[in-house]
């Protein structure tokens, strides 16, 4: 009896990590970054970007897959595959790409905790960098990996706050479904919001963490499969709420053409529109959004710094046995506070952090298609070439919306 119990207790967690794992590393994409994104797609094109949320789905879903696959077959995760199949200088250009972006999304993300803060107490958002950046450390300190894990994997319940916003915004439901019919514009406007709503979903960091996950987590090869799929749930979830973000902003401050500079004007421009409760609604949710997505981003981007240059020590280990690991994280996290004190509007600095990702993203995804091709990195195994097909479909089409956006903005 006590066997088969200790049986189905490894079935179930067999099962519930990878739905974890799937969830935190899909729904960590709703960054404050992200809603701020798409505060601005819709305050700026109402709803005519909505289908491009509607195609990320196949396409987040597919690059999640490969990734689960990579990291399954390999025992490893990307950056740590890179520096092992590639070599140093190519594994600290990955790790330049990655670590630029973490940190400029670290310090938005920050900044925007701070104003949520804000927004909810009345208290000045400068007050609360210290100690949101002191909540993540010792959350990341004094928490198994594990333990953080699930912690994570409960914030994304904050997210139902935008999806209120959305209804008590009262849109044209007909305007808002012929948003999800394509539309492209070579505008320079146009270009950048959607190379800044593809970088802001499909990031590196959210790629990454998945991968360190299922490495970690060393699923049994007959249920990677399934364990690919695991994804899945979370990233329609997201895409959904992405979807209710641009429906409540185009509704409310698209269509009275209010501008979108700072997080409070995101929330309070609500208000006349949607009820005195909508600055709260839509500051629990972005407060939501900041304690999942800092966590994540700080422990990829040390993560990603502890295999490049083959420190000892793993997440699951306390400090005392990780210490530049874990100097690493304080010291992302500090720079990012150190940000947001500077004084750039949180808004302008989420988008631009939305743009660098939406660059810097395609450089991540290459090399992730190369190990996805090289059996010695996967021992001996081989992903299904449909799946390599669409997976280099996305990323050349990433990169030519990079590129299409740098040539708009150079021209």
């Amino acid at each position: 009896m006590g066997r088969e119990l200790l049986a189905v207790g490894r079935s179930r967690a067999a099962f519930i990590k990878p739905l974890l794992s799937g969830t935190v590393s899909a729904t960590a994409e709703n960054d404050p970054t992200t809603v701020a994104t798409m505060a601005i797609a819709g305050a700026t094109t109402l709803y005519r970007l909505e289908w491009v949320l509607v195609l990320l789905v196949p396409m987040f879903a597919t690059m999640q897959s490969i990734g689960t696959l990579v990291a399954g077959h390999a025992r490893l995760n990307v950056q740590g595959l890179v520096r092992r199949r590639y070599g140093r200088t190519i594994a600290l250009l990955s790790l330049a790409a990655l670590v630029s972006v973490n940190v400029l999304t670290l310090a938005a993300d920050l900044e925007a905790g701070d104003a949520s803060l804000a927004l909810i107490t009345g208290a000045a958002a400068q007050y609360w960098s210290v100690p949101l950046v002191i909540a993540v450390a010792a959350l990341l300190t004094f928490g198994s990996f594990d333990r953080v894990r699930v912690v994570l994997a409960v914030l994304p319940v904050a997210f139902l706050a935008y999806i209120v916003a959305a209804f008590l915004a009262h849109p044209s439901w007909p305007a808002v479904l012929g948003g999800l019919v394509p539309s492209f514009s070579l505008t320079r406007g146009f270009l950048v919001t959607l190379v800044a709503i593809v970088g802001t979903v499909m990031t590196a960091y959210g790629f990454e963490w998945q991968t360190v996950e299922i490495a970690k987590d060393s699923p049994p090869i007959r249920r990677l499969a399934g364990t690919s799929l695991s994804s899945l749930p979370g990233i329609v979830a997201t895409l959904g709420v992405l979807w209710f973000i641009v429906v409540a902003t185009g509704a409310t401050l698209g269509v009275h053409h209010h501008a979108v500079q700072t997080a409070q004007d995101a929330a309070k421009a609500l208000a006349p529109f949607a009820g005195r409760y909508a600055p709260d609604v839509f500051g629990l949710g972005l407060l939501g959004s900041s304690l999942l997505a800092l966590p994540v981003i700080a422990a990829t981007t040390a993560n990603a710094i502890r295999v490049t240059f083959a420190w000892k020590g793993t997440l699951d280990d306390p400090p005392r046995k990780a210490k530049a690991q874990y100097a690493a994280i304080y010291a992302c996290l500090a720079l990012a506070a150190a940000f947001s004190f500077v004084g750039v509007p949180a808004m302008a600095l989420l988008f631009a952090a939305s743009i660098a990702a939406g660059i810097a993203t395609p450089v991540y995804l290459v090399l992730m298609m190369l190990l996805a091709h090289d059996t010695i990195a996967l021992r001996g195994h081989a992903l299904p070439f449909w799946l390599l097909a669409g997976g280099w479909i996305v990323t050349v089409a990433i990169a030519i919306a990079a590129l299409s956006s740098v040539a708009t903005m150079i021209a």
